[in-house]
């Protein structure tokens, strides 16, 4: 019985971490992206029917769409909706794997800013853009993230330029001495 019980306990505390590893549906790579730096949205997705499968393409030939600025109340102005052409509609439960299988769209380079993102999925037999009254399966919460400038550092302030002449009289006294004790000779 108490095997039983400890077998039981240990099958807890697995589920317990094993339910820590879900990875969301819907990531933005680089997780903090700087001015310059090419934007991806990371989808999760799997291999086997009938859960989601990506890539497949509209009657078209595209694979997703990008719409810019469809304002949405209460999240930042800049905001981009993620159509993308799913053969079906997910149907199965997301597994803790890491990292997870994702099928990534390059959004590209985007200006500083508060940015949200909303994702949806449209079957194949849909068109770009889409007609006004449909509306494509949310897949997943809608993000936000924010795109900063990259940190400027002054290499040349008056303490920096202090420490580098430091350094050159440091290593210049050192790499001498080492070399008039490596010259003399030991009698």
């Amino acid at each position: 019985m108490k095997r039983i019980k400890l077998l039981l306990l240990i099958g807890l505390c697995l589920a317990a971490s094993a339910q820590a590893q879900f990875e969301p549906p819907v990531i933005i790579d680089p997780p903090n992206p700087l001015v310059g730096d090419t934007i991806r949205v990371g989808l999760f997705h799997t291999y086997h029917y009938p859960c989601l499968i990506l890539p497949v393409q509209n009657l078209d030939g595209e694979t997703h769409l990008f719409e810019f600025n469809n304002s949405l109340p209460s999240y930042p102005e800049n905001h981009i909706d993620l159509i993308v052409v799913a053969e079906s509609i997910p149907l199965c439960n997301p597994f803790p794997v890491t990292p997870a299988p994702r099928e990534y769209y390059e959004l590209g380079e985007l200006p500083a800013g508060e940015y949200s993102l909303r994702t949806g999925l449209i079957t194949p037999i849909s068109y770009f853009p889409l007609p006004p009254d449909t509306q494509p399966l949310q897949y997943g919460s809608i993000l936000t993230f924010r795109v900063s400038e990259p940190l400027a550092i002054n290499t040349m302030s008056d303490i920096a330029l202090v420490f580098l002449i430091l350094l050159i009289v440091i290593t210049t006294h050192f790499t001498f001495k080492y070399r008039l004790l490596s010259s003399t000779p030991i009698n």
